[in-house]
Parts: structure tokens; C-alpha cells; sequence
């Protein structure tokens, strides 16, 4: 409108919340996210290996169907903090390993390969709110895989096994939510980079699988040659493992200590979210 006419009012109706305004773009992420049936169909099959568990853990306790179904060898697995450690968390940390690597690398690269960036942080939001609003989008499908039907196995089991068997084993509910929230806000993290310094979604997938294989494969060739624990700083799985395993009390098969473990993860992590931060911004400056 013209400046002269003097007609421009501003914005005096309801607003957002400041504290959840980092939501709003959450929200439109998961719109398009699962606007794709192919995706859809993903989400569900990562729920297909809890499932599994849950028939394990009700038959365990089931005479009667172990009879009629001739399973006997069910009713020797024992339903303990191996059962959740290798058979729970170790196969559902695959499924958000590969949901990320789905979700996470197109998430900022859209935005900034069409210059939006500048109109996001136009808005009432600064980095923080927006690096949040789409971390919590990552975040939230990876734990909704991994934390969820892990907890509803330890219900189920702990509702079958009876008040003696929670007693000796409380400590395996809050060791699988460590465990897998440790592994989603590394993984998470560093998806959120790639997608910020990668513009085009395929590459960021295939830069985020490529320099985990990458470091992976430099450790592992450093073990081999030294024979020495240092190699296993790069192979995320290894210091993941050895995270899980201080986690759950027992003896861990990675030849690294636990504190070199945790530091390793919180480098990766703390590296990513720099690297993300230097990123988002709402001009870019080219020389």
C-alpha cells in the first residue's frame, strides 16, 4: 500500500507462544513427511521387530500356546538385561539409524537451497528456535521407534514376569532410555549438519552415510595396525556399544574404556551442532 494513505496497522491478534513457536515448524515438517506413503511404510515395518519381542515375551509365559504351537525352545530364552540389551536396543538402534539417515538430511537443505533462511529468521524466531523446531522432528520419530516399544516390552514383561523380576531388573528401562536418547541426539545432530552444508537432499544422504562408513573404516584400520583401543574414538558403533554395555552393567566385548566412550560421542555431537550453528544464519556472505 502506499505510504501516504497511512492505512497499515500492525498484527494485534492472538500469537504463538513463544516457547513453542520452534513447534510450528515441526508441525508443517511432519505433514510432508508422512504425506509420503513410502515413508509411511517404513515407519511401520521399524515396529515389526518390537512386535516380534512382545510374542516372544507373551508365549515365554503362555504354557498353553507353547504346547499347542510345539515351541519349546521360546521357553528357554531368558527374558533379562541381554534380552533387551542385544535382542531390543542393538536391532531398534538399526531402525533409527536408517529412519535419521531418511528424515534428517532433507530437512534444512530445501530451505536453504531456495534462500529461505532469511525469511524464517525474519520471523519471531532466531537460530535456536529453528535448529530446535527441526531437530525436534528427528528427535521425536527416532524415539517413537526406539524409546516406546522398548518401554512397552519392559511393561509387558515386568506385568508377566511379576513384582520379583522388576525388582531385579528396574534398572533396564532407564538404561534402554539412555541408550537410545544418547544415540538419537548424536545421530540426530549430525544429520541436521550434513543437511546444512549439503544443498541437495541425495548428496546429504550419501555424504551421511559416507563419512560414517568413512571413519568407521579409518578406525577399524588403526585397531588392526596398532592394535590399540584409539581406533575405536572413530567407529561410532563402537563407542555406542560401549556405552550401552556401561549402561546395562555388564562386560563389554569393545576394548575401550567408558569414559573415552562418552567423550567420543559428545565430540561427534558437539562438533555436529557447531558446524550446524555456523550454518544457519540469515544472510550468507560470498567473497
Amino acid at each position: 500500500m502506499a505510504v501516504y494513505e497511512r492505512t497499515y496497522r500492525g498484527y494485534v491478534g492472538p500469537t504463538t507462544d513463544p516457547r513453542t513457536r520452534s513447534l510450528v515448524l515441526a508441525r508443517y515438517a511432519f505433514e510432508d513427511i508422512f504425506a509420503s506413503r513410502l515413508f509411511l511404510g517404513f515407519f511401520l515395518l521399524c515396529f515389526v521387530w518390537p512386535l516380534a519381542c512382545a510374542v516372544v515375551i507373551y508365549l515365554k509365559y503362555n504354557v498353553d500356546a507353547l504346547t499347542i504351537l510345539d515351541l519349546s525352545a521360546i521357553d528357554l530364552i531368558p527374558i533379562d538385561a541381554t534380552f533387551f540389551r542385544l535382542g531390543v536396543v542393538r536391532p531398534q538402534s538399526l531402525s533409527a539409524f536408517l529412519l535419521i539417515m531418511l528424515v534428517g538430511p532433507a530437512l534444512i537443505s530445501p530451505d536453504l537451497r531456495n534462500n529461505a533462511m532469511p525469511l524464517y529468521l525474519s520471523r519471531p524466531l532466531n537460530r535456536t528456535d529453528y535448529v530446535l523446531g527441526k531437530f525436534v522432528v528427528v528427535a521425536s520419530l527416532a524415539l517413537a521407534v526406539t524409546v516406546a516399544p522398548a518401554l512397552i516390552l519392559f511393561a509387558l514383561q515386568s506385568y508377566l514376569g511379576g513384582g520379583e523380576w522388576f525388582a531385579e531388573n528396574y534398572r533396564i528401562a532407564p538404561a534402554m532410555v539412555v541408550s537410545f536418547a544418547v544415540w538419537t541426539l548424536v545421530l540426530s545432530a549430525f544429520a541436521l549438519a550434513v543437511s546444512a552444508w549439503v544443498k541437495w537432499k541425495p548428496w546429504a544422504r550419501i555424504l551421511f552415510l559416507g563419512l560414517i562408513f568413512t571413519s568407521s573404516a579409518v578406525g577399524q584400520i588403526f585397531k588392526l595396525i596398532y592394535g590399540s583401543w584409539w581406533g575405536s574414538l572413530l567407529v561410532l558403533n563402537d563407542s555406542a556399544f560401549r556405552v550401552w554395555d556401561q549402561l546395562f552393567g555388564v562386560e563389554s566385548g569393545v576394548d575401550m574404556p567408558a569414559t573415552a566412550a562418552w567423550l567420543s560421542l559428545g565430540f561427534f555431537g558437539g562438533l555436529s551442532l557447531l558446524l550446524l550453528y555456523r550454518k544457519i544464519r540469515a544472510y550468507e556472505v560470498v567473497t
